[in-house]
């Protein structure tokens, strides 16, 4: 005798978060990669975040997942494996940006495109929604 046993994934938005969490300064579209503020970006999933200013590394950690990237190279490690990112992290007006899809999903997150101008950030038990500009045509 065999049992079907079918779960259902059901993601929670985070209380208090019915309308979408605004990152600041705000992200900004390069070619197709959406590069946000590195900090605003980790302090919304609640990641720790440190910047050294001599060899411009960028670290990300939460829980056991760490992603790595310097400012002006698309070199990067992702929970120790090397990888390439699509675009560079960069300075813009004193604020380090970064490539956002591969730091949430370096961080184990989920992203779910929530209509033109939303993302879901989601982990197994809760979704943070995040306002992200429209991408440009």
């Amino acid at each position: 005798m065999a049992f079907l046993v079918v779960l259902a994934l059901t993601a929670v938005v985070l209380p208090g978060a019915a309308r979408a969490a605004e990152l600041s300064p705000s992200p900004v579209w390069q070619g197709d990669t959406l590069l946000g503020p590195a900090r605003a970006a980790a302090q919304l999933v609640k990641a720790t975040f440190t910047y050294n200013t001599t060899t411009k590394a960028l670290v990300f950690k939460l829980g056991s997942k760490t992603v790595q990237m310097t400012l002006g190279s698309t070199s990067a490690k992702v929970n120790g494996k090397s990888t390439t990112l699509p675009v560079a992290p960069k300075t813009i007006n004193d604020t380090s940006y970064v490539p956002l899809k591969t730091l949430f999903i370096g961080l184990g997150l989920q992203i779910h495109a929530s209509g033109s101008n939303s993302w879901l950030i989601c982990t197994d038990q809760m979704c943070i929604p995040l306002k992200v500009p429209p991408k440009p045509q």
